[in-house]
């Protein structure tokens, strides 16, 4: 038993098709999730996930039953007031109507005073649900 995981969104153009505008969409959704980061809003940030989302970083692994246990780490934003992310690269795969971005970001924070970056590797999948890419997967590791 799933929950609703195992169900197939509608089929839009698929990305393949010359109507499709996958590529710009999927970077807004990148965007949109960098923004509400850096914005230290949690409640934006979990509506940027699909339900049954599976997130498997360094710090927190969690399969969640359901968007709104997408993820509880994020109530911990406020805690961090000075965090800020930004990504540095990354490529992009298709893959019907899933996208595959991965590539490196990097986090900011300041700890006394100064301003500590950390550099982190990451993956995410997004699926397309009703014309919204929602992320079903997200990986994060430090970079070594």
């Amino acid at each position: 038993a799933l929950g609703g995981c195992a169900t197939t969104p509608p089929a839009p153009p698929a990305c393949d098709q010359p109507e499709a505008q996958c590529t710009g969409e999927v970077l807004e959704a990148l965007q949109a999730w960098q923004d509400a980061y850096n914005r230290r809003d949690p409640v934006a940030l979990r509506r940027l996930y699909a339900p049954c989302a599976l997130i498997t970083d360094d710090e927190f692994s969690a399969v969640p039953k359901s968007g709104e246990g997408v993820p509880v780490f994020f109530d911990d934003l406020a805690r961090r007031p000075s965090a800020r992310m930004r990504w540095v690269i990354g490529n992009l795969n298709f893959f019907g109507n899933t996208a595959v971005r991965s590539g490196e970001c990097e986090f900011d924070e300041e700890l006394d005073g100064k301003i500590v970056p950390r550099p982190v590797r990451y993956s995410l999948a997004y699926q397309r649900f009703d014309g919204e890419w929602l992320i079903v997967l997200q990986h994060l590791t430090i970079r070594p």
